[in-house]
């Protein structure tokens, strides 16, 4: 470790002295050009090198032969989560599992199928990754939802709506796998966290952020098909009350309002005195989970430096 002193060098600047042995070894000498990249709020990174991204695509093959389906959709995701801009799926197996395959592929954002034959599938990565916004994509999350509990509770009015939820929580999981993606890219590429404006310390805690929300969002869906079969105006109630709750912690996240995120917690019993009066033990369950979900997003919001 090196330690030096700042001096001041004019009006408006200071200088700092690099170790002399850093300079031999990455032959530098006097005029040579640094980059300098921000790491954190609190870190530099010096560089004799300007930062580049790699311009090399990168592609993986999967042999689906022998495979369940479920086992090709997580070798699926696992490429989409690591950026592999091409994904081939090859085997004999091709032609009898293709609409399994397409479907799953449908899951994600941007990945599109570019070639099929017998024996092969080729999807390619349309994403732009640095166009995309990471804020934009949860806000996106969270407005789904919200539309998703409101017709929840309408569903308990006679209204058919629980095929649309479904659908809506379709684009919640695509937009879950599009942020996860964003957030592990930005742990390996700092110019991507610095266009997503996310530090390298607050990726865990956006990713529990959108894993909290994939789990609502499923949670109201399940809500929803109960509803649709069944008019019970003690569940409405409930459900209105975590509707009320959802959009608390919501607002107490964009103000980063700790104590709002504290008092939704406390709301938790509230909950669970009224659970203990439903008469199915499953529904109550999905309630409590519900807010165990709102509560670990309070908890982000608490936790915050």
């Amino acid at each position: 470790m090196h330690i030096r002193r700042l001096v001041k060098a004019g009006q408006t600047s200071h200088t700092l002295s690099l170790p002399k042995s850093w300079i031999s070894k990455n032959n530098l000498k006097k005029g040579d050009t640094l980059y300098i990249h921000p790491k954190s709020d609190t870190e530099l990174i010096i560089s004799p090198k300007q930062e580049q991204r790699p311009t090399q695509k990168r592609e993986i093959t999967i042999n689906i032969d022998g495979k369940e389906t479920d086992t090709i959709q997580r070798d699926i995701t696992s490429a989409y989560l690591n950026n592999y801009s091409t994904i081939t799926l090859i085997g004999e197996d091709i032609t009898s599992k293709t609409k399994a395959i397409r479907k799953i592929l449908h899951d994600f954002v941007a990945l599109e199928i570019s070639e099929q034959t017998s024996m092969r599938i080729i999807a390619k990565d349309l994403l732009n990754l640095q166009e995309i916004s990471l804020q934009k994509t949860i806000n996106r999350m969270d407005l789904i939802i919200r539309t998703m509990i409101e017709d929840t509770i309408k569903s308990f009015e006679g209204n058919k709506l629980h095929e649309s939820i479904k659908f809506r929580d379709y684009d919640v999981n695509r937009l879950y796998f599009l942020a996860s993606r964003l957030l592990k890219g930005a742990l390996k590429d700092n110019k991507l966290a610095e266009q997503l404006q996310v530090n390298k310390s607050e990726v865990l805690s956006y990713w529990y952020l959108v894993v909290n929300l994939e789990n609502f969002a499923d949670y109201i869906k399940n809500i929803s098909e109960i509803a649709t079969k069944k008019k019970d105006k003690q569940l409405q109630q409930i459900i209105q009350t975590i509707q009320q709750n959802y959009l608390d912690i919501m607002k107490a996240r964009h103000n980063n309002d700790k104590i709002l995120a504290d008092s939704v917690i406390r709301k938790r019993h509230e909950i669970y005195t009224q659970c203990k009066k439903l008469e199915n033990e499953e529904i109550s369950a999905i309630i409590r989970a519900m807010t165990t979900t709102i509560n670990n997003i309070a908890k982000i919001i608490i936790d915050k430096e």
